[in-house]
């Protein structure tokens, strides 16, 4: 079925990336790396990207988990690429096999396992994921919940160690899931094991499995902080899942591909029509059920949940009022102008009132499966809208229960709860396999096969890709005849193409490399990128302190532009072929040190936001001076000292606004009744990209003056940016 499925995949294993160049070139570069350093050294964790940053490998996934299967393949002589393609396509029966095992802990039938194994190992949202391995690798997760059933029902230690093995190889290939499994896991141990005797075990073993993760999270979280890496909510927000994800599906499917018009970034969460199906006839087939249960409810309670109903209709009557009579209010105490707090109220309400009615109750008392992944699965997809969930765009609830999960360590630095889907699908799946089980209860074991053959042929036929295939980067032959040790850049950088191609080449030239690409970008990358949209080639040479640095060029990309500006630069030519170029560019020489004290300013005057100015003297380089927009030439920030003094330098810090460098800076310099002269001109960015690596929390620009007599200083912007504003966070003059 994977062979079919995933077709011509299988017949490209050695020369082709699946679905497209980019993130495969990525994740099959630090498959490679993981083949050929040791984990957990020095070296490993300085993986050749983003050169000279330390610890560049924390910026992205590490998939230690899935190179227990590429480095071996590696050791024995697989390429790279035919490594990470087996992960690929190994990760499909795998996945379906980890669904078996827990469908059938669950519903004891082979043939609704079957199902499970299907909705899960072959649904639209793995296939479209296919260009992200460590989102294949998920299997780990219902592996480890059947490992805990069989704990539950059985007792026996073998399950205990099953489920370690699973949670930690999960954790390994997926830092996605380290984070959220724990969530549905935790649930899980609430609804099945309530008693010591099951759920001490299953702690414990969770928190001793977890132990060899902790070295890996503590040096994340040391690079992230020294880095300053974070994650703003405008990012978060648009890397959750809007309402309509549950019918957005990836483009490539042949049956539902029209449905991906709805779907925003990691929003593609459509499980298929049928797993949906069985999942909703479960849920009234059960409800149905349980109210037959022999279980007695209190009339306070039966009191408390009609209450919760009527205030639940009440609220959402509320909730739409402002879109059929505008926004209102009574008084000073209760207005209405959005349906987000009132749809956000009436929706817990209901969750309270369901949790009181006499299903709720029975379901609980039997520890019912299909209602708890019927619930579970309610649960992840509600994640996976993130703080803020939207219907088409707009806003629908005020908070939501991500919001809650991002006061607590690790969530709040997360890009994509939409991710979440990766537990979703699974509940889906299990959910879908136990309303399978109870639908056919009653038939024959040959109309059960028959169903679940049937069964089998809808999910496949829903969930098929039109598959595509994506050519490998191909090596520059011209760095055979290069310095051997030079770091190297492709240029231009920051475009993903370009970026991800570098990276992947960097298997073959095994050099520093300076382009990368990850989730985060560190700060110093942030400004070499804005430098070289003017070929700021001073800013790359920074990187290179008096040594060289090999430069290379597509000679069909592009090329007049860098050539043009190397040749400016007197970078000679090192070597050629028919699609590359090769310069040295010397590297820039070892700056004088500043030294000095922090002198007084008396005062500054902006030509623009005067009233911001206070905030780049308050001590506090997080609080900022900004220009009202993009910069523009000509806008002035003058410093006056109050007497005349001995200067050193000035330096500019920027902080969390590392983009907001000033894109050409000229400072001038004045005594008591001097006119202005001009006392520094060079690449403020290049000053930049070196304070960034240097205090990449602070980053610093610090610009050297080197003259007595001055009493004020003019820093003038010479070119406009039609995207940032000019920003600093905190301005000192250094000197005597």
């Amino acid at each position: 079925m994977t062979v079919a499925f995933t077709w011509p995949l299988a017949t490209h294993l050695g020369d082709a990336f699946p679905h497209d160049p980019y993130d495969p070139a990525l994740t099959t570069s630090i498959l490679w790396w993981n083949a050929h350093a040791v984990p957990l050294t020095a070296r490993w964790w300085n993986a050749p990207m983003f050169w000279p940053l330390p610890g560049a490998l924390a910026l992205s996934e590490h998939l230690l988990g899935i190179s227990l299967l590429t480095t071996p393949l590696q050791w024995l002589g697989s390429s790279p690429v035919a490594a990470a393609n087996a992960a690929v396509l190994l990760s499909f029966p795998l996945s379906a096999i980890a669904a078996h095992a827990l469908g059938f802990a669950v519903t004891r039938r082979h043939d609704a396992a079957i199902v499970a194994a299907l909705v899960f190992g072959f649904s639209p949202y793995r296939t479209s994921h296919l260009a992200h391995v460590q989102m294949l690798w998920t299997f780990g997760a219902p592996l480890a919940l059947a490992a805990a059933h069989g704990f539950a029902m059985t007792r026996r230690r073998g399950w205990l160690a099953v489920c370690a093995g699973a949670w930690l190889l999960l954790a390994l290939s997926n830092g996605y899931a380290m984070v959220f499994f724990p969530v549905l896991l935790v649930c899980w141990i609430l609804w099945f094991a309530r008693d010591r005797a099951r759920a001490l075990p299953l702690i414990l073993v969770w928190v001793g499995a977890s132990l060899p993760l902790v070295p890996l999270v503590l040096k994340y979280q040391q690079v992230h902080e020294r880095l300053a890496l974070r994650r703003t909510p405008t990012e978060i927000a648009r890397f959750s899942a809007d309402l309509t994800a549950l019918f957005a599906s990836p483009p490539q499917l042949r049956l539902w591909g029209r449905l991906s018009t709805w779907a925003r970034p990691e929003g593609e969460l459509f499980p298929g029509a049928l797993a949906l199906a069985l999942a909703a006839a479960g849920v009234f087939a059960g409800v149905r059920r349980l109210r037959r249960a022999s279980i007695d409810v209190p009339a306070r309670v039966r009191r408390a949940s009609a209450s919760l109903t009527a205030g639940a209709v009440v609220l959402g009557v509320v909730a739409i009022s402002p879109a059929i009579a505008g926004p209102w209010q009574i008084g000073s105490l209760i207005s209405v102008s959005s349906a987000a707090k009132p749809l956000t109220l009436a929706l817990l309400l209901g969750t309270l009132s369901v949790v009181a009615t006499r299903s709720f109750r029975a379901a609980w008392n039997e520890r019912s499966a299909a209602a708890f992944y019927t619930g579970a699965g309610l649960l992840m997809f509600v994640l996976a809208l993130g703080p803020y969930p939207t219907l088409g765009g707009h806003r629908v609830l005020y908070r939501a229960p991500y919001a809650w999960l991002m006061e607590l360590p690790g969530y709040s630095s997360v890009r994509a709860p939409a991710r979440f889907a990766m537990l979703f699908v699974p509940c889906a799946a299990i959910a879908a396999a136990c309303a399978f089980a109870a639908l056919t209860r009653g038939l024959s074991p040959r109309a059960r096969r028959i169903a679940a053959g049937a069964a089998a042929v809808v999910v496949l036929v829903e969930s098929w890709p039109l598959a595509s295939l994506a050519q490998p980067p191909k090596p520059i032959a011209a760095l055979a005849r290069a310095e051997r040790e030079a770091p190297l850049v492709e240029l231009p950088i920051g475009l993903v193409d370009r970026d991800t191609a570098a990276l992947y080449r960097s298997i073959d030239h095994r050099r520093p490399l300076v382009n990368g690409y990850s989730g985060y970008t560190p700060p110093h990358y942030v400004i070499l990128e804005i430098a070289l949209r003017d070929e700021d080639l001073d800013a790359l040479a920074e990187l290179t302190r008096g040594e060289p640095l090999l430069v290379d060029v597509d000679r069909h990309f592009q090329y007049e532009r860098w050539a043009s500006a190397l040749a400016a630069r007197h970078a000679p030519l090192v070597a050629g072929d028919g699609d590359n170029s090769l310069y040295r560019l010397t590297g820039a020489p070892v700056a004088r040190a500043v030294s000095g004290d922090r002198l007084p300013i008396q005062s500054v005057e902006a030509s623009v936001a005067p009233e911001g100015l206070v905030r780049m003297l308050d001590g506090d380089f997080s609080t900022a001076w900004t220009t009202p927009g993009p910069q523009r030439a000509g806008e002035t920030l003058v410093v006056d000292l109050g007497r005349e003094r001995e200067v050193a330098g000035v330096r500019l810090d920027f902080g969390p606004r590392v983009g907001d460098v000033p894109r050409r800076l000229a400072i001038d310099c004045a005594g008591e009744r001097d006119e202005w002269q001009a006392c520094w001109h060079g690449s403020a960015l290049a000053a930049a990209v070196r304070g960034a690596l240097d205090d990449p929390r602070r980053v610093p620009m610090l610009l050297t003056i080197d003259r007595a007599g001055v009493r004020r200083l003019r820093l003038r912007e010479t070119a406009d940016d039609t995207d940032r504003p000019w920003s600093v966070g905190e301005l000192v003059v250094i000197g005597r």
